[in-house]
């Protein structure tokens, strides 16, 4: 396998652990919002149980100054209610924003590794022609048996490096490789995030509760001990936190862009810097072996011939590995920024 073959198996591992991490990252954070709203969502339910010191002077004159009293209800905060829904939301949009991230990663490699599988699709017919003219050859005793079989093993090493490569493609997520819509669908969610963590600290600031329940003292109490309570409250920092959620929200937004979007780490420009020498040199062969078959073609006989095959065999892979480099290299500069929209 050639080098540019053990970097994409090695690009392959690390894309298919991304999506892997992204779904169980996803499977996390969904089970914790659950967690955290189920107790939000659900009704609260109360009750106390014991003496209660009364006033002296009492509406009932049978009522004792100390009664047994019982209290049972339920509670329901519409504010809870809503801050489970939110807490539900903003699980959403952080996977979402994960499962972006792994397609901001992951697209480079599929783009990388179309570009190598294009040169390789186009070269089959000619090798399946070359390997033709060689059984041909031999048939005709103007090849050896050696040279037909160094012939066939270089056709085969081709077909194997094609079904390679397909196989990898196969295994990366599907998607429609714009490494642009990946990164919109990124900044996106993540600012979703922030408006779903700005929501939750609203929700802080009000409420509105519901309490029905049994109330009664167990001595003298004539009265229904059937009671239904509505309450509302209201924080006035809320009308403040506006503006604030505000600047956090642009803040955020100019932050998850500066990054540029938080995959272009360190290790993302040093493989950027590698991959675009790598490309430049794999041009240069692959440019060269071209030109030889060039003048190749002007030379006659079976020898000449011979030889031209064997170079072209050179060139394929050579442009196979240089397509590759340059696309990655090209998808890579996209997420540092540096590159166009795909």
């Amino acid at each position: 396998m050639s080098p540019a073959g053990y970097l994409a198996t090695i690009l392959l591992v690390l894309a298919t652990a991304t999506t892997a991490r992204a779904d169980g990252y996803c499977d996390h954070v969904k089970a914790v919002a659950a967690a955290q709203s189920a107790t939000l969502v659900a009704p609260e339910v109360f009750t106390s149980f014991g003496y209660v010191e009364q006033p002296a002077a009492a509406a009932i004159p049978t009522t004792t100054s100390d009664d047994l009293r019982f209290t049972l209800g339920v509670k329901y905060s519409l504010g809870d209610l809503y801050e489970g829904a939110v807490t539900r939301q903003r699980a959403d949009a952080d996977c979402r924003r994960q499962r972006a991230l792994a397609s901001v990663q992951t697209v480079p490699a599929r783009r990388a590794l179309a570009a190598r599988a294009k040169v390789l699709d186009a070269a089959m017919d000619e090798a399946a022609k070359l390997l033709a003219e060689a059984d041909a050859d031999m048939r005709a005793r103007r090849a050896t048996a050696q040279e037909v079989m160094a012939t066939r093993l270089r056709v085969e090493q081709l077909r194997a490096l094609r079904a390679e490569t397909h196989k990898q493609l196969d295994t990366l997520p599907a998607g429609d490789g714009s490494l642009a819509g990946a990164l919109g669908s990124y900044h996106k969610a993540d600012a979703d995030v922030e408006k779903a963590d700005a929501r939750l600290r609203g929700a802080q600031a009000w409420d509105v509760s519901v309490r029905v329940g049994y109330d009664k003292f167990l001595e003298g109490d004539d009265e229904s001990p059937y009671f239904a309570v509505v309450q509302a409250s209201f924080n006035l920092g809320w009308i403040m936190q506006q503006p604030a959620n505000k600047r956090a929200a642009a803040a955020r937004a100019r932050m998850v862009r500066d990054e540029p979007n938080a995959a272009a780490t360190p290790a993302v420009r040093a493989l950027y810097d590698s991959e675009t020498q790598r490309a430049k040199e794999a041009g240069v062969l692959a440019a060269e072996l071209e030109r030889q078959l060039e003048a190749l073609r002007r030379i006659g006989g079976d020898d000449g011939r011979r030889f031209r095959q064997t170079v072209w065999f050179e060139w394929v892979e050579a442009a196979a590995d240089h397509a590759y480099l340059e696309a990655h290299a090209a998808s890579l500069a996209e997420v540092l920024g540096e590159g166009g929209g795909s």
